[in-house]
């Protein structure tokens, strides 16, 4: 029984490709297809299908003697058919985003992102093949695709968030459910996208609320979809407001920090 591993990614030229023929190396018997749209690129791709049941075919084929089949597709991912999906993010102001990003980061089982590193690629990895020389073999190439994107250089982090009489009422976990209520258009959908549970995210929007005076989402129950969500006028201009002020920050930090770290002048 083949192990399936599926490479997704954020948008254009995070690196999927690579990754993937990558991972082929350090798998033993391994095979990597390709399904998407276009045609295949001669002598790159020599299993490259448009159409999911062609892929489904290729998987399922009675000569099929891979250990690993290594897929890079974005649609496979949603069929939840993958036993290791690898979600590869972008950044922010270079990467064209896709539409679904949300929806393919929250179906992966490991994120290569700003936030994530070797322990918790590790964990997983071993829950699902086991530890040992093809878990670490995988971790070096995950951490290697984090350097490309994010590069390897000592960054500096700086956190924004609002308070109200000493308590925190709006950082980046309530600013991130509210981006992805914006996106998928339900709170629950939202609540699972940014790993929470759903009494914890309504119970943040509810005290925020009650702190700013003003309502964030409004959310319409029942119908056969089993209601949504959407966020208020309030709801977009203060989520706008924390993202700005995330960005200005950010930027001055990194500016006063290559001054120092290239021997500029410090500024400060």
């Amino acid at each position: 029984m083949s192990i399936i591993w599926i490479i997704c990614g954020a948008g254009r030229g995070v690196g999927k490709t690579t990754l993937a023929l990558r991972l082929c190396e350090v798998l033993p018997n391994s095979v990597y297809v390709k399904c998407g749209h276009g045609k295949p690129k001669p002598g790159k791709h020599c299993n490259f299908y448009q159409k999911i049941a062609d892929l489904e075919a290729f998987i399922e084929a009675p000569e099929n003697s891979f250990n690993h089949i290594v897929i890079e597709s974005n649609a496979f991912v949603k069929l939840d058919k993958g036993d290791i999906v690898i979600f590869i993010d972008g950044i922010t102001g270079e990467t064209n985003f896709r539409k679904d990003r949300v929806q393919l980061r929250s179906a992966a089982d490991i994120k290569i992102c700003r936030d994530a590193n070797l322990p918790y690629w590790n964990k997983i990895l071993s829950d699902k093949i086991g530890s040992g020389r093809i878990c670490d073999n995988v971790c070096n190439l995950l951490l290697t695709q984090k350097r490309y994107l994010f590069g390897s250089n000592p960054t500096v982090r700086s956190k924004v968030w609002f308070e109200c009489a000493g308590i925190h009422i709006f950082g980046s976990g309530l600013a991130m459910l509210l981006e992805n209520v914006d996106i998928l258009g339900t709170l629950r959908g939202a609540a699972k996208a940014s790993n929470m549970s759903y009494r914890y995210a309504w119970n943040l929007i509810r005290m925020a609320e009650s702190h700013f005076g003003k309502v964030l989402i409004y959310r319409h129950s029942g119908g056969r979809s089993g209601g949504s969500s959407e966020l208020s006028s309030d709801g977009l201009h203060i989520l706008g407001i924390f993202k700005k002020l995330n960005e200005q920050v950010a930027a001055f930090t990194d500016m006063k920090f290559a001054e120092l770290y290239t021997g500029g002048k410090a500024g400060v």
